[in-house]
Formats: C-alpha cells, structure tokens, sequence
C-alpha cells in the first residue's frame, strides 16, 4: 500500500512540473521565448522602431505610349537633383546636370550637361529593361521620364501634376537643341515632345 502511495505521488508530482513548462508549439508559430523582443541598447524597456526612409516614385517611359513606376528610397528633403539622380541610378543613363535644378512659382528648369546621355547616346552596354533602339526614343525617354517624375513629385495631394511646367534649357542658357535629330525646344514654351522645331 505504501508503495502504490507512494507511486501516486511521484506521478501527480511529475504531472505538476509538467503544467508549468511551456507547451510546445503545435501550429509551427514560435513560442513566447521566441519572439520575445530585446530592448535597444540604452533603452531600457522601450523597443521604438528606427526611423524608416522614405519613398518617391519614379515614371519611366513616353508620353505617347505609357509610364511604368518605380520605388525610389531616400533621406531627408526631397529634391528635383535626387529624383534625376534616381532615374540615372535606375537606367544606367547618364543625366549629369550642367547646373541644379531651378525651382519656381512657375515650373522647373533643367540643364543637362553636355556629356549626358541626352547628347552622348545610351551607355553600353544598355541595361535590358531600359534598352533604347535610336537615338530619338532615347531622347523622348530621358525628357519625358524627367518631366513625369517631377510633376509627380512635386504636385502636392489633390493638385494636377500637368500644371507644373518643366523647362530644358542648354548651357550658356541656350535652347534645347538635339542637332542629330534636328529638333530643337523654344526657351519660352515648357517643354513638350511634340512642341520641337524641326531643322532645315
């Protein structure tokens, strides 16, 4: 009797050590222990999120066919040089500027310089998401990705990104001329593709 006694006990003993430990994990989540979150260094008992970037967007593509998106990350103050420098970092295109971006009441002005990939052509090799075929879809490409992605950026929330005006202008504050293509922008009118002069 005392031995059945004493086996009893040892087996409800046994039963409640096991009620205190922590069940396995039938469902494959992790347990308690697991996903326990370390304090940060310094903080004692707080576990604050570091601060997150933040996103632009950049419009790759045409007027007269579509624009396909792309995240851009960035720190601090969004700026028209960091938006062209994204779309450069993107394509492989060299969009060097000749002189910052000119910001207005009215628009944008931009001067790319003379040994971008505007006047140069596309690098090689092209990347072959961004393959450009002649020296005109490059072109149109570059401009019109600039244009896009600033009104975009730059149009705040409810605002018609059409209305912000963009401006190409060459060094020495000179027309935009492309002499390969024979086309040419007036510096008075904002840009549009199909607003070019063709030359004789």
């Amino acid at each position: 009797m005392k031995k059945t006694s004493l086996l009893l006990a040892m087996l409800l003993c046994a039963a409640l050590v096991g009620c205190d430990a922590p069940a396995a994990p039938t469902d494959g989540a992790p347990s308690q222990s697991q996903t326990a979150i370390a304090a940060p260094t310094g903080a004692p008992g707080t576990a604050e999120p570091a601060p997150a970037g933040q996103t632009a967007t950049l419009y790759i593509g045409t007027g007269d066919t579509s624009f396909q998106e792309y995240p851009l990350s960035y720190e601090g103050e969004l700026t028209p040089e960091a938006l062209i420098e994204g779309i450069a970092e993107l394509t492989g295109w060299d969009l060097t500027l000749a002189e910052p971006v000119i910001s207005g009441k009215g628009g944008m002005s931009v001067c790319l310089a003379g040994t971008s990939s505007l006047f140069v052509g596309p690098p090689d090799p092209q990347k072959d998401e961004f393959h450009m075929y002649d020296g005109a879809q490059l072109a149109r490409t570059i401009l019109d990705s600039i244009q896009k992605t600033l009104q975009r950026g730059f149009t705040g929330p409810g605002g018609d990104p059409d209305s912000l005006d963009v401006w190409y202008y060459m060094e020495g504050e000179k027309p935009l001329e492309l002499p390969s293509l024979g086309l040419s922008w007036p510096l008075d009118q904002p840009y549009s593709w199909d607003a070019a002069t063709q030359s004789n």
